[in-house]
């Protein structure tokens, strides 16, 4: 006689045998996905790639007057960018966080633009000719 006590464990043992099984799938599989493309090379955009062939500027007196000046002016940098940084955050404390705007505009002021002085910054861009010289030119032509 089978009791029910029988019926269960027979039932238990039958499904964890078949949880121990893998499953037999009769259906078709899926093809695999394709392989995807390979990316497409980066396209560098010509204001951005630097010519190898382009003038270096060489070390000199100014690459080292560009050097002193950043030194120089480097203390005075980092106060305009302190006080900058503790007015706009009474700014943005006085007006509860809605002058947000404003605030950024005066920490940019303080503490944007470039750092340093670079030797392009102080060399003279060419050596031109006052008006005097361009008319002494013209009239030594004649």
């Amino acid at each position: 006689m089978t009791t029910i006590r029988g019926v269960i464990a027979s039932m238990l043992t039958a499904t964890m045998v078949l949880a121990a099984v893998p499953a037999v799938s009769t259906a078709q599989q899926p093809p695999p996905p394709p392989a995807p493309a390979p990316p497409p090379p980066p396209v560098l955009m010509p204001d951005v790639v630097k010519g190898e062939d382009g003038p270096t500027t060489p070390f000199d007196l100014y690459s080292v007057g560009a050097g002193v000046l950043t030194v120089a002016r480097m203390p005075f940098r980092v106060a305009l960018c302190a006080l900058g940084v503790g007015v706009s955050a009474a700014l943005l404390g006085a007006t509860f966080g809605s002058a947000y705007r404003e605030t950024g505009r005066v920490m940019d002021e303080g503490c944007g633009g470039p750092w340093y002085v670079s030797s392009r910054d102080i060399r003279p861009l060419r050596s031109t000719t006052g008006l005097f010289d361009q008319r002494m030119e013209r009239y030594q032509e004649r």
